[in-house]
């Protein structure tokens, strides 16, 4: 697979790495698309952000969609969710896992990624050419 990796201020090196093995409950995702945010940047202007530096190469872009490439749900179009909350503290028991105290961020994608499946998620063909009507009715100044 590829990785645009951040290796200093300006840095950018494509380079082949390993495809990622998905364990328990994860799926393989072929990553489509990526968006890039301010936070990415300021990595990439300054090799950091606030007091977190570089300390080693870093892909940057944390907002993901993919299509799943192994198991039941292969070929499904997904949104990855770059926040996995533990699922066994209290805040997550209450069913407020966006705010788990132990969350962990899966933060930059390469070209593929393992993702844990309760942060996929699908849509349909139809659902999506759906959102693509929405999307080019928005563009041309109208609205259903």
């Amino acid at each position: 697979m590829k990785a645009l990796r951040l290796h200093g201020s300006g840095d950018l090196r494509l380079a082949d790495e390993p495809a990622p093995v998905p364990g328990p409950a994860e799926a393989l995702v072929r990553v489509t698309a990526v968006g890039i945010c301010g936070s990415d940047l300021h990595w990439y202007d300054e090799s950091g952000i606030g007091e977190a530096v570089l300390t080693r190469p870093l892909v940057l872009g944390h907002e993901a969609a993919g299509v799943i490439v192994d198991g039941p749900r292969t070929g499904q179009r997904v949104a990855l969710d770059p926040q996995v909350p533990c699922g066994s503290c209290e805040t997550c028991a209450a069913g407020r896992g966006h705010l788990c105290p132990q969350v962990r961020f899966l933060g930059s994608y390469p070209s593929a990624v393992s993702t844990p499946v309760e942060v996929q998620v699908g849509t349909t063909d139809a659902e999506f050419a759906d959102a693509r009507g929405w999307v080019a009715a928005l563009r041309n100044g109208s609205t259903h």
